[in-house]
Formats: structure tokens, C-alpha cells, sequence
């Protein structure tokens, strides 16, 4: 009974710091319509975890250089080239697949579904540890530069201006976001993961007027739905990372109809 308990006690801790962490990334993120990034960083990780079975590495760490090196890529086309969104759609279809074939390869279909769906249940002492500098550095990151890197994207010229570093912010937000994708794969996996970056950012922005406010109302339904979805899958025995997500679409909708 103790040991259920302290599993449980984990696993809440996890989803929260996750998705602390990934909604207020997120706030940027439906900002500056990223939502498609999101989701290509989070199979690129896939990928990357994938090799480092394969060579016997840290999948954690294979996925969190790759990812981090592939966002600043992605950042640059995406400023500078007119087929962005064509270019991490190839990117998101190869990476799925090369995932798919490694894995299969070297026989680890737990790792595959590990890796495709998460498990909140089975996080370990250092998961937590990673959640929790993670969730660290976000906050701190966004208390110093959210406002400068809102201003960047809807005013880039005038923020240019005023703040002639902010490219260098913008690159630190780029690593930031791909390490708490990485991070937050663990515990909801890859399909899911972008879910709690986009859903909750989304229904506080539409909520609100003022966008600063935005940075707390999405951590804090997107913790509601971290602890909504535990209970419900411990009464209907249903992974807890989907329902997580059902909960913050049935959040997402009911905003929408009661703005109307």
C-alpha cells in the first residue's frame, strides 16, 4: 500500500512539473504559431532516442543534444525560408519512421511504446530531477525575457531596437523549449507531448485579454488536467497521459463555447 502511494505521489509530481513546464513554453509557442515545430522536435527526439539504444548510449541524452541542435536549425529556416512548414513535415514524417525501424531492429518494442505514449506511472527519482531543473529554468527564463520575446513576435523590428541581444534570447528560447519536449516525452510520450504544450496555452489565451496573465492560467489548467487525468485513469484503468489530454480538450471547448 505504501509503495502504491509513493508511485502515486511520484507520478503527480511528474505531470505537474511537466506540465508547468510545457505550458508556459506553450504560451510562445501559440504566440508565434509553433505548433507544428512542437510536434517535429518531439520526433526528431524519438529518433534520437532510437539511435542511442541502438549504439548502447543514454537514449535521454541522444534525444536532448539532437533535439536542442535540431531546433536552432529549425529556428533559422523557419526565419529565413519561405518552405518552413514543408521542410518539418519531411522532417516529422522521416523521424517517425527512422524511430519506428530502429526500434524494431533492436527488438525494444517496450521502448517503442515507452516512447510513443509515455508512462507517468514508472518515472524514476531522476526524472523527477530532470523535471524538476527543467521546470526551473523555464520559469526563471520566462521571468527575465517572456515579454521581450513577445514583443519580438509580433514587433521584431522595434524589439530588434530596443533589445539588439533579443536574437540571442530567441535562439536560448529554441534550446529551452526543445529540452522540455525531450523531458515531458517521458512522462506523456511523443504523441501526446504536444498536446501540453499547445491545448492549455491555447485555452488561456483565448480567455484573456492581457497575454501576461496567460503564462499562469495555462501551467495552472494543465496541472488541473495532470490531476484529473491521474484520478479518472485509477477509476477506469485508462493510460492517464490520454486521459490528461482529454481533459484539457474538454477545457479547450467548453472556453470556446462559453466566450460565445
Amino acid at each position: 500500500m505504501m509503495s502504491f502511494l509513493e508511485l502515486y505521489q511520484r507520478s503527480l509530481l511528474a505531470g505537474i512539473l511537466t506540465a508547468i513546464s510545457t505550458a508556459v513554453m506553450g504560451v510562445h509557442v501559440v504566440f508565434r504559431r509553433m505548433a507544428f515545430f512542437g510536434d517535429a522536435i518531439a520526433h526528431v527526439g524519438f529518433a534520437a532516442a532510437a539511435i542511442g539504444v541502438i549504439l548502447g548510449f543514454s537514449s535521454f541524452f541522444s534525444a536532448l543534444i539532437l533535439c536542442v541542435l535540431v531546433s536552432l536549425l529549425l529556428g533559422r529556416i523557419s526565419r529565413r525560408s519561405v518552405g518552413e512548414d514543408a521542410a518539418i513535415g519531411v522532417l516529422f514524417s522521416l523521424t517517425m519512421a527512422v524511430g519506428i525501424v530502429l526500434f524494431s531492429v533492436a527488438k525494444k518494442q517496450r521502448s517503442l511504446t515507452s516512447q510513443l505514449f509515455g508512462d507517468v506511472l514508472t518515472v524514476t527519482n531522476s526524472d523527477l530531477l530532470y523535471l524538476l531543473i527543467i521546470t526551473g529554468i523555464v520559469v526563471f527564463f520566462n521571468i527575465f525575457f517572456k515579454d521581450a520575446l513577445v514583443h519580438f513576435t509580433f514587433d521584431e523590428d522595434f524589439t530588434r531596437l530596443m533589445r539588439p541581444k533579443i536574437d540571442l534570447v530567441y535562439q536560448l528560447f529554441l534550446v529551452i523549449l526543445a529540452i522540455s519536449v525531450v523531458v515531458g516525452v517521458r512522462t506523456v510520450g511523443v504523441i501526446l507531448v504536444s498536446a501540453f504544450l499547445i491545448i492549455p496555452a491555447s485555452t488561456a489565451t483565448i480567455s484573456l485579454k492581457d497575454y501576461r496573465w496567460a503564462f499562469i492560467l495555462a501551467p495552472l489548467l494543465s496541472s488541473i488536467s495532470v490531476v484529473l487525468g491521474l484520478f479518472l485513469s485509477l477509476g477506469i484503468d485508462a493510460p492517464p497521459g490520454a486521459l490528461m489530454v482529454l481533459v484539457q480538450g474538454a477545457m479547450f471547448f467548453a472556453t470556446l463555447f462559453l466566450r460565445r
